[in-house]
């Protein structure tokens, strides 16, 4: 993606670099992308050019460069804070962008839009050498990412012993078959009714199988919950005024 053949040279002629400090630079890039959290790297000035007719036209854009990292998707991107007007060069840096180091220029262009082939004249070669090696890993970095496959959703926790014996103990007779028996002074929801236990919107699962001595440790540990008990207590309080 280098410039072709007989293509109207770029300019080699330094220009002046921006003084705003890093904060200042953070504060303008904010502004531009409130996502933005980090300076990751930056140039004092690019010019861009954009490859069009077989030559090389000097852009409308040009000032102090920045691979600045955000807080949401795309994690990264180039701007250069134009000095010319209001219109920032703002891009991805993601699996679709396309880039080429060569000699003081970046070449770059977007997966999705091959034929728009735009180049970063850079004043200084070491500004030019150190974004063009992070553009490449952070580039590479997100196309990996892309290519990576979607971690497994979560898996429901299985149920402990105390809920399975509650299932198995919403199914006992307690409160007789004719429905859920009323309380005295508006006790809140027992221990053993049914909606703690499942979902309302489907039927409860079958209840589980339990070895003769797991279901001898919970029952055991159920005796020992004053609130199991005191739901047990009124419901044979229930029972016997039925």
């Amino acid at each position: 993606m280098a410039p072709r053949k007989g293509a109207k040279n770029l300019p080699s002629a330094g220009l002046t670099a921006g003084g705003a400090s890093q904060q200042q630079s953070l504060s303008s890039l904010k502004r531009v992308d409130p996502e933005i959290t980090e300076i990751l790297a930056s140039a004092t000035h690019a010019t861009l050019y954009n490859f069009a007719s077989e030559e090389w036209e000097r852009g409308d854009v040009e000032g102090p460069l920045f691979i600045a990292k955000r807080r949401s998707q795309p994690r990264y991107r180039l701007v250069v804070l134009n000095r010319l007007s209001m219109s920032n060069l703002v891009e991805d840096v993601d699996a679709g962008f396309e880039i080429e180091v060569v000699d003081r220029y970046l070449i770059f262009r977007r997966a999705d839009d091959q034929a728009r082939i735009r180049g970063l004249w850079f004043h200084s070669l070491e500004e030019h050498a150190a974004i063009g090696a992070l553009l490449e890993k952070v580039q590479a970095d997100a196309a990996r990412e892309a290519a990576a496959p979607p971690p497994p959703p979560p898996q429901p926790p299985a149920a402990s012993h105390y809920e399975g014996a509650a299932q198995l103990l919403t199914g006992l007779a307690i409160g007789g078959a004719g429905g859920t028996p009323s309380r005295a002074g508006g006790a809140s929801p027992g221990l053993l009714s049914p909606a703690l236990f499942s979902p309302s919107s489907v039927a409860p699962p079958p209840a589980p199988s339990l070895d003769l001595e797991t279901f001898k440790g919970v029952l055991r540990d159920l005796v020992e919950d004053d609130a199991f008990i005191t739901e047990l207590h009124i419901r044979y309080q229930d029972k016997l005024r039925s």
